[in-house]
């Protein structure tokens, strides 16, 4: 009876277990598929959290680096691509601005219509109730800007915040404007001055005039080169101007930041560039970017206004002569244009729109010439050899060889046999036959000019026989 109870509860304490590990084993299952698909979503999510981190901080270093630079002076939120470079602005959308109110909370500017795209120079006004205020910027790729009255953000003039005034350039086209540099001319500091912009100054009243080309260009990456024509002033601040649509204006100043912004708009209109180069064989020519192959002479349609020329041929050889013995070589030695000479291999000119056709000289000159030379032995059978300064060539060759004085030793005296031979020079070329004789030691080199295809012939006879006695 002992024994049936002892085995009735080992079968109890297996069944036990059994059912236990069949719970764990049910548990288990869903539980390493919920992690499976918990891993698998943060796995998928990864690139998406980096790429909106990398877009947040491109667009914190952009702002950084002038692209745009914000200046707040309590009313005005001044937007500014100011870093004076020929890459094209970035836009920068703000979804909201809020402002510190006095009791401690932020309050969002809900007179303002948002979003708001930045892609030129321009102002924000901020209204009254936050005049003076503490603000944030809050852009759609969630970058908080905090700005307190006076504060700047990116490279804007130190002194535009004292109530100065500052001068940019820039080229309005329908993506937006790019901001250029150029030449400004002022009277600010009483004497007429040139100055690059983007420039600022200090003066907070008084009236002065300033003054900038009619044209100005940006050149991109690839090279191309967009050229702006004036169009008028944007003011930015107070202050007053005498006009707007005018290169030259007149500036008085009221003790308040002022912003001048000189505007330009692309010129579209197309002119014909003559490229004349002078040679037969085809050169490679850059122009604004884009390759062009000239034979001689060719046209090209470009847009007016400034353009960029860039010689990517700058050496050649001309063949087509090679079946007279003759290769002419070629190398870069200036641009001619509008009767002004370049000897840069790039440069940057300017077409006038109301030009309908202009010329470009791209002139070569013939540095050398290469010569086909023959080379013959004659009554000699030894491995001998003519050396045209320190040069081994060897006989029943023929050679490309550079024009110019050439010292010439030829193999004198070989022994072969039961015989010893001195050596009989003759030199074929433009000017005649020439015969030179060596017939002692040691042998004084000989000069030879090569300016023509020419024919050595070289003549070995025997002097002396040696025989068996």
């Amino acid at each position: 009876m002992y024994n049936k109870k002892v085995v009735n509860k080992g079968l109890s304490n297996a069944i036990s277990v059994m059912f236990i590990l069949i719970i764990l084993i049910s548990l288990a299952v869903p539980f390493f598929i919920l992690l499976s698909n918990i891993q698998q979503a943060n796995t998928e999510e990864k690139p998406v959290i980096q790429n909106y981190a990398y877009l947040r901080n491109l667009q914190v270093n952009q702002v950084r680096s002038g692209h745009p630079s914000f200046y707040y002076n309590g009313s005005y939120i001044y937007v500014e691509y100011s870093n004076g470079t020929f890459v094209p602005p970035s836009n920068v959308t703000i979804v909201d601005i809020l402002y510190l109110g006095s009791n401690g909370i932020w309050y969002n500017i809900t007179s303002l219509k948002y979003p708001i795209i930045l892609s030129k120079d321009e102002a924000i006004q901020i209204p009254p109730c936050a005049s003076g205020r503490p603000i944030i910027i809050i852009t759609s790729v969630g970058n908080i800007f905090f700005l307190n009255s006076g504060c700047i953000i990116g490279p804007y003039s130190s002194v535009s915040k004292k109530a100065g005034v500052e001068i940019l350039t820039q080229i309005y086209e329908s993506s937006g404007a790019i901001s250029v540099s150029t030449n400004v001319t002022t009277n600010i500091y009483g004497k007429f001055e040139n100055f690059t912009t983007p420039v600022a100054f200090p003066n907070q009243t008084g009236t002065f005039e300033a003054k900038v080309p009619k044209y100005v260009y940006y050149q991109n990456s690839k090279g191309q080169i967009i050229t702006g024509v004036f169009h008028n002033w944007i003011i930015l601040g107070k202050g007053s101007v005498n006009s707007t649509s005018t290169q030259g204006i007149e500036v008085t100043l009221v003790g308040c930041p002022l912003i001048l912004i000189a505007n330009y708009t692309t010129i579209l209109c197309k002119i014909h560039l003559k490229v004349i180069t002078g040679v037969s064989c085809p050169v490679c020519i850059g122009i604004d970017g884009q390759k062009y192959k000239i034979v001689n002479n060719g046209e090209i349609c470009i847009y007016a206004g400034y353009f960029n020329v860039t010689v990517v041929t700058t050496c050649f050889t001309d063949t087509q002569d090679c079946s007279q013995g003759v290769r002419y070589h070629y190398c870069y030695n200036h641009i001619t244009y509008n009767n002004k000479e370049y000897k840069q291999y790039s440069v940057i000119l300017f077409a006038p729109p109301n030009c309908k056709c202009t010329t470009l000289y791209v002139c070569y000159y013939n540095n050398y010439n290469c010569y086909k030379i023959y080379l013959y032995k004659y009554n000699c059978n030894q491995n001998v050899y003519l050396i045209l300064n320190g040069t081994s060539y060897c006989y029943g060759n023929c050679y490309w060889i550079k024009g110019g004085k050439y010292c010439m030793i030829p193999t004198g005296i070989f022994y072969g046999g039961c015989s010893t031979g001195a050596v009989e020079i003759c030199i074929i070329n433009s000017t005649g036959p020439h015969i030179y004789y060596y017939n002692e030691e040691p042998y004084i080199p000989r000069y030879i000019y090569i300016c023509s295809p020419t024919t050595i012939k070289v003549c070995y006879g025997i002097t002396e026989y040696w025989c068996h006695l």
